[in-house]
């Protein structure tokens, strides 16, 4: 049960800072935002390994390590650019795809596998994902490709996180994936010339950072005893539920009543993905 605790709590701590960061984004640019949050994150990464006993990661840690760290860094400057390149509401539904992609990919690396029912909530919730945020709008070139890219690297991202966290603790690796990720963030946008400075008062991301923060961590605690594919699915039915809540208390928006059948497809599909994990009590 503690695991699935803390499946939940980093899926709903995702969607809060999905929250904050598109209240943040009505000022700020996302790359800067992005940099921000990253940069912010290092030194409570930092602080919380060094007064917690975690040790230095064994030598078996560094290369899935920086596998993953690649592909977030290649990840966030992935969305960035679909972002700044197409409609937002056409390109988003792609990354419906990433829950696939860590069921394959877990699938050939940790020999995770899901039963038949499970594969078929976990598709049928991949469809009503996209159904939810809209359905999928003609869409094709550049914006496509990197969404797509996008969906790959964080699929494949969280696969090689458990690889890594075999080896060393949440607040550890916490260290290296930021610093790396904020590393590439910055060169990118030296090399993109790229403005990188925030609009508005830093100390307005510190709530955000710290849900940041909590969800990775809880995500990458989740991990150890919960297969990749279902932790990715799990977070991004919540995340898209708690979207279109926040989106309807907070920012006034109306929903479809196409968008709350599928809502309703989500939530009964949740059991169904959970349901062998229930052993973990």
């Amino acid at each position: 049960m503690i695991f699935l605790a803390y499946l939940f709590i980093s899926s709903l701590a995702w969607t809060l800072f999905d929250l904050a960061r598109k209240h943040l984004a009505h000022h700020e640019q996302p790359l800067a935002l992005t940099v921000a949050f990253n940069v912010g994150a290092l030194p409570l990464y930092l602080g919380a390994w060094w007064l917690s006993s975690e040790q230095w990661a064994a030598s078996d840690y560094w290369p899935p390590a920086f596998v993953a760290a690649i592909l977030a860094a290649i990840a966030a400057v992935g969305f960035i650019t679909a972002l700044k390149l197409g409609d937002i509401a056409r390109v988003v539904p792609v990354l419906a795809l990433t829950p696939i992609v860590s069921t394959v990919i877990a699938g050939f690396m940790l020999e995770e596998s899901l039963t038949l029912i499970q594969w078929c909530a976990m598709l049928i919730t991949v469809v009503a994902i996209v159904g939810a945020q809209g359905g999928v709008s003609y869409i094709r070139g550049k914006p496509f490709v990197l969404m797509l890219m996008v969906s790959l690297c964080w699929g494949g991202g969280i696969v090689f996180d458990k690889l890594a966290l075999r080896h060393t603790g949440p607040l550890f690796h916490g260290v290296v994936q930021t610093f790396c990720v904020a590393a590439v963030l910055v060169c990118f946008a030296f090399m993109a010339k790229r403005n990188i400075t925030l609009q508005g008062a830093w100390y307005r991301l510190i709530p955000a950072l710290f849900v940041f923060v909590l969800a990775v961590v809880m995500q990458w605690m989740a991990l150890e005893e919960i297969d990749a594919g279902i932790v990715e699915t799990v977070k991004r039915s919540i995340g898209i539920l708690g979207a279109l809540i926040g989106g309807v208390l907070i920012f006034r928006e109306r929903l479809k009543r196409s968008q709350i059948i599928w809502c309703v497809v989500i939530l009964l599909c949740i059991p169904v993905i959970l349901q062998p994990e229930v052993g973990l009590l």
